[in-house]
This record gives structure tokens, C-alpha cells and sequence, in this order.
């Protein structure tokens, strides 16, 4: 396996990560038995607010009362984007923080815009698989650039949905606190969303510097095939050696300068036949006879 393709995996493998708990921080808290019941983002006292049980627990779709042996009671009705206000779930009253009754507008909207954005944010994840899928079985400039593209989009929803749920809560946290009541985040919930912030944070690194590498790779090939191609024509076209003619001469040329030596390479030669009458005799006779040849001897110059 090439380096890049085990690079593609590993991308790969973070963003299915993240798409696999952004799943499960959706779902968490659809059920306040089994498993689910421990995956919530908000536990505090709440005895004495009107009709509140002594403790509460805020999960995505509900809150409900919890007791020391670890059951879930009282739940109120499940709605999507559960907000969290004190102030709203239990009515006013004189025990609760201060800061519910006079700020009820931050805690609302922060929570149900922190579920809004998770959800925003999980539509770009999906279609953030789909285009790394895409330019892993081929790449090209366009899947590349869409992979970049939706992985710091949907870093963007993510982040900002863990930074409006960890600032709602935080702040719930430090009031009651400040009342000396107990309450403390949801351990699960906030590991979850803040793990898929780090791996979306690794994969959008990843896909970014792929697309920089790929393009690096195409500017440095562009300016090679260029700078050959300059090369190439300016080489004269080669041509078969014929006759001792250099290779640059066109054919043409050859031909007649070849043509018009021809006859320069006839030469007469002049030999002598002797003609013997008889084996062991002296020739009485030699007769002289003019032979002319044709030979393609080549004349030195």
C-alpha cells in the first residue's frame, strides 16, 4: 500500500470516529434505562425548587429525577432540543440561583442552539464521508476540494455546538455552586462531543494537506512537461543515417548529394589475362585485354 493511500485510510478512519460518536451523543439519552441512562449533560440539586426532585439530571430529550440507586424517575415529557432553564422546567421560586431567573434567556438559547448546531453539523459530516469515500476510490481536484471544504464546515458546527453546550453548563455548574448545592457536568456527553472535535480537527488537517500535496505535485509536473516539451522542439527531428550523411540533412538532400557522388565511385581498372596453352608451359603468348569494371570503390579526397 502507497504512502498516500494509508494517509487517505487513517483520514478515514478518524472521520468514521467522528460520525460514529456524533451519533451516539444524538442518541444518548433517548431511553433513561440501560447504557443510556448514564450519557446526560447536566446533574445538580434541586430540592426546594416547587415540585423539582431532589436531584436532576438533563439529558437531550428530557429531565428526569435521580435517585441515589441509580434509577431515573420522574421524567418529564421527551421533546427534541430539551431546553435547559430551571426557570422553565420548574417555575419560579425564591431557592433557585438568581442568575435563572434574571438571565433565562442565555441558558435557554444556548442549550437549543448547542442541540441545533450538533444536528447542522452532523448533515455536513455525512456528506464530509460520502466526498472522503469518493476521492479515495478516485481522486481528483473536485472530490479533494469538497472533502476539504465540508471538514472545516462541519469542524465549525461541531466546535461551535461543544463550546455553547460547555458554556451553558459551566455556568450552570458555577451557580450552584455559588447557592452550595451540588451539580456537575455530564462526564460521557462532554467526552464525546470534545473527542469528535479532535478527531474532526485531525481529519481537516489531513484532507488539507492532501489537496496541497496533490496540487504541489500537479504545478511541479506542469513545469517539468513544459520545460521538456521547450526541450523537444528545439532538437532537430533525428534521421536514419544513410550513406554517411549526418542524420540532421532531410532525406531529400541526401538522396541528390548521394546521387551526384555515384559517379565519382566508378573507376576503370586495368588488369591482364594471361591465356596458357598447355599445363607446365611457358605462355607463349600474353595477350593483354582491357577489362573495364565497374566496382563502387570509394575515392579518398
Amino acid at each position: 500500500m502507497s504512502y498516500k493511500k494509508f494517509v487517505y485510510f487513517i483520514n478515514l478512519f478518524f472521520l468514521l470516529g467522528a460520525t460514529l460518536l456524533t451519533f451516539f451523543l444524538i442518541l444518548a439519552g433517548g431511553r433513561t434505562t440501560g447504557v443510556l441512562k448514564n450519557f446526560y449533560w447536566f446533574q445538580a440539586s434541586t430540592s426546594g425548587f416547587n415540585s423539582a426532585p431532589s436531584v436532576t439530571r438533563w439529558y437531550n430529550y428530557n429531565w428526569c429525577g435521580w435517585e441515589s440507586r441509580g434509577i431515573a424517575v420522574n421524567c418529564s415529557s421527551k421533546m427534541a432540543a430539551q431546553p435547559f432553564s430551571p426557570r422553565d422546567n420548574f417555575g419560579s421560586s425564591p431557592l433557585m440561583p438568581s442568575t435563572f431567573l434574571n438571565n433565562r434567556n442565555a441558558y435557554y438559547y444556548l442549550s437549543r442552539v448547542g442541540w441545533a448546531m450538533l444536528l447542522i453539523g452532523l448533515f455536513f459530516l455525512l456528506i464530509t464521508l460520502v466526498s472522503v469515500i469518493a476521492s479515495l476510490i478516485r481522486y481528483n481536484r473536485r472530490t479533494a476540494a469538497l472533502a476539504t471544504a465540508m471538514s472545516w464546515i462541519t469542524l465549525f458546527f461541531i466546535t461551535l455546538s461543544a463550546c455553547l453546550y460547555t458554556g451553558c453548563y459551566a455556568k450552570a455548574v458555577k451557580a450552584f455552586h455559588h447557592e452550595n448545592r451540588d451539580a456537575r457536568l455530564g462526564p460521557k456527553n462532554f467526552g464525546l462531543i470534545w473527542t469528535t472535535v479532535f478527531l474532526l480537527i485531525v481529519n481537516a488537517i489531513c484532507c488539507t494537506i492532501m489537496v496541497a500535496t496533490h496540487k504541489r505535485n500537479e504545478y511541479i509536473y506542469d513545469r517539468s512537461f513544459a520545460s521538456t516539451k521547450t526541450v523537444d522542439s528545439q532538437t532537430p527531428t533525428p534521421v536514419p543515417t544513410n550513406g554517411g550523411i549526418p542524420s540532421s540533412v532531410p532525406v531529400t538532400e541526401v538522396q541528390q548529394s548521394q546521387s551526384h557522388q555515384n559517379h565519382r565511385f566508378f573507376k576503370k581498372l586495368r588488369t591482364k589475362k594471361r591465356t596458357v596453352t598447355s599445363a607446365g608451359d611457358e605462355p607463349d603468348r600474353v595477350q593483354e585485354e582491357r577489362v573495364y569494371t565497374e566496382q563502387n570503390v570509394p575515392v579518398v579526397s
